[in-house]
Formats: structure tokens, C-alpha cells, sequence
């Protein structure tokens, strides 16, 4: 069985790939990977336990679904693991669905975190973000969008039965609602200034 682990957003590495062994600092004990994902698979408040390791992040394996029925029918798989949606685009209005729920979704059946695939119809590396709802009721765990070619990658390894594993530390923070303001100008040609393109 071959094993991958990304890092995502700058994180210190928690395992030594030779040894299984967590890093610490501040006299803080040592504790392998599985140790802490079946510590944190055990809560019944995923959340609150999500930030109390967010000091380290999240380390867990991937389970990649293309759709919320697949997470479904896999529910039994997700406990304890980052889901990464790697859903086909249809159209904005369809796709977007997996961004706004797809947390809410992979915290029903147990998950740690999610990933979803950027809501877009093709992509040049790049994450296309936005909006994003929780539900009450349902354990508000992280939520990131990843690039298309990411989900396209992570989809390849695990239909080759690849265990994927993925580091994952956020910085992300909600803040009150406040005025913001665009800006929109008319700008008249010389050659053609009654034409509005």
C-alpha cells in the first residue's frame, strides 16, 4: 500500500515519514497518527476537538467522492477523514451546492474536514472560492476549496488504491459584516464615443 501526504497552507509536518512518530515541541508527548485519529474519531464534538488540535492541524487520510449519494453510500468510510469532493462541473448554478453544503455533509457521516473540487468549468491551477454554509446542529468543521487539477489528482491516486493522506492547517477567520464598496467608471472613446461596449 503506498502512501502520499500534501501539506496545505504551510504546516509543519506532524509525522516523521520514518518513524510514525508525531513531532513535538514544548514538552508536549509524542503520539503516532493513528493514536490521534482514533482520539479525535471518538468525540462526539468533532468540532470543539478540531480546534483544540488546530495548533497542529488536521492529519488524516482522504476519502475523494463525486457526489453527495456517493458520500452517502460511503458514510461508513468517512469517519475520521478529510472528504474531498472531486464532483463534475454541470453548470454554476448545479455544482455550487457542493461548496455551499459540502461541509455540512461530510460532518453528518463523521468527517474531519472537507475539500471541494473549485466550482469552475475548466481551471488554470487555481482555487475558485466563495460562499459557504453551515447548519446548526452540525459540527462546523474546516471547509477549503482545492484547484481542479488537485481533486483530478487525488481522484487518479485512490482509484489505484493509493491511501492518500493530508495534512491540513487553515488560517481562515469570519469577520462581523461591514459596507464595502465597487467601483464603476464610464470610461468615453475618442473614435467612437457615443458606442458603449
Amino acid at each position: 500500500m503506498k502512501f502520499l501526504i500534501f501539506t496545505f497552507v504551510g504546516v509543519v509536518p506532524l509525522l516523521s515519514l520514518g518513524s510514525g512518530k508525531a513531532i513535538h515541541k514544548n514538552d508536549i508527548s509524542p503520539r503516532t497518527f493513528r493514536e490521534i485519529k482514533e482520539e479525535i474519531a471518538s468525540y462526539e464534538d468533532v468540532a470543539k476537538r478540531i480546534i483544540d488540535l488546530a495548533v497542529y492541524g488536521i492529519t488524516a487520510e482522504v476519502l475523494v467522492v463525486t457526489s453527495f449519494d456517493e458520500l452517502q453510500r460511503r458514510a461508513s468510510e468517512a469517519r475520521g477523514k478529510i472528504v474531498v469532493y472531486n464532483q463534475p462541473y454541470i453548470n454554476y448554478e448545479m455544482t455550487v451546492h457542493y461548496r455551499v453544503r459540502g461541509a455540512v455533509e461530510a460532518a453528518k457521516v463523521g468527517a474531519l474536514a472537507s475539500l471541494i473540487r473549485s466550482v469552475a468549468s475548466f481551471s488554470i491551477y487555481s482555487p475558485h472560492t466563495g460562499f459557504q454554509a453551515y447548519q446548526d446542529g452540525v459540527p462546523k468543521i474546516p471547509t477549503a476549496c482545492i484547484t481542479v487539477e488537485d481533486a483530478e489528482m487525488m481522484s487518479r491516486m485512490a482509484s489505484h488504491g493509493n491511501t492518500i493522506v493530508i495534512q491540513l492547517k487553515m488560517g481562515a477567520k469570519t469577520f462581523p459584516d461591514t459596507d464595502s464598496f465597487n467601483t464603476v467608471a464610464e470610461i468615453t472613446g475618442s473614435k467612437y464615443p457615443e458606442q458603449v461596449s
